[in-house]
C-alpha cells in the first residue's frame, strides 16, 4: 500500500460519513411526510359521513363533526335492520329466493346459519309447496350506539298465510344482534353486518 493510498482513507470515511447522513435525513424525511400524509387522510375521513337521502339512496357528506356524523349514522343503521329483516322474512315462493340472497350480503355467519337451519327445517319448502306468503310487521327499532360493536333490537309480528286463504297465523316476532362496520360494497351500501343475531318467535295466545 503506498502513501497516496493512505491518504486517500480519511476522505473515503467522510465521504461514507456523509452519504449515511445524507440517507439519515432522507429517511427521516420520507417518514414524517408520511405521517403527515397519514394525519391529513384520517382527519378528512372522520369528517365524512354518508346520509339517507329522502328516496332511500346513500350520499357523502363532508365536512362534518363526529357527533352530526354520530347522528346521520344512527337512521342509516336503523334502514340496515329494517332492509335486511324485510328481505329476510317478507317473502313468497316467487320473491323467497331473490329476497333472501340479497338479505344475505347483510349479515354475518349467524344469519346464514338460521338460513341453514329454516332450510333443514323444510322451512322454505313449505312455503313453496303451500304457496304461503310470509310477512314480517315491524313494531320497533331500537340502536346503542355507547356500545362496542353497536347492538340492537328488533320487534314485530311474523304472519303467515295462504295465498287462496284469509285465515293466517301471527306470532310475536324479537331480535337481538350486534352491527359490525365493513367496507362498503353494491351489495352493502351501509357497510354493516348483523351478527350474534338471536331470534325468537312465539305464538301469540288468544282468548
Amino acid at each position: 500500500m503506498d502513501l497516496k493510498s493512505l491518504k486517500d482513507i480519511p476522505s473515503s470515511f467522510d465521504l461514507a460519513k456523509k452519504a449515511m447522513v445524507i440517507s439519515m435525513v432522507v429517511c427521516l424525511l420520507i417518514s414524517t411526510g408520511s405521517l403527515a400524509w397519514a394525519f391529513y387522510i384520517t382527519k378528512n375521513f372522520a369528517k365524512t359521513a354518508y346520509i339517507i337521502t329522502d328516496n332511500g339512496q346513500l350520499a357523502l357528506a363532508s365536512g362534518i363533526t363526529p357527533e352530526k356524523m354520530d347522528a346521520y349514522r344512527n337512521p342509516e343503521i336503523k334502514n340496515h335492520i329494517a332492509t335486511f329483516h324485510r328481505l329476510f322474512w317478507n317473502f313468497d315462493q316467487f320473491s323467497m329466493e331473490g329476497n333472501i340472497n340479497r338479505a344475505l350480503h347483510l349479515t354475518g355467519n349467524s344469519g346464514k346459519e338460521l338460513y341453514l337451519s329454516l332450510k333443514a327445517k323444510g322451512h322454505f319448502q313449505k312455503i313453496r309447496s303451500q304457496n304461503l306468503i310470509q310477512s314480517l310487521l315491524v313494531d320497533s327499532i331500537k340502536v346503542n350506539q355507547n356500545t362496542i360493536p353497536v347492538t340492537g333490537a328488533l320487534y314485530g309480528k311474523l304472519k303467515v298465510k295462504r295465498t287462496d286463504q284469509k285465515n293466517e297465523r301471527t306470532e310475536f316476532f324479537s331480535a337481538l344482534f350486534e352491527l359490525q362496520d365493513v367496507a362498503r360494497t353494491d351489495e352493502n351500501p351501509h357497510g354493516l353486518l348483523i351478527e350474534n343475531y338471536d331470534v325468537k318467535i312465539n305464538a301469540i295466545i288468544e282468548d
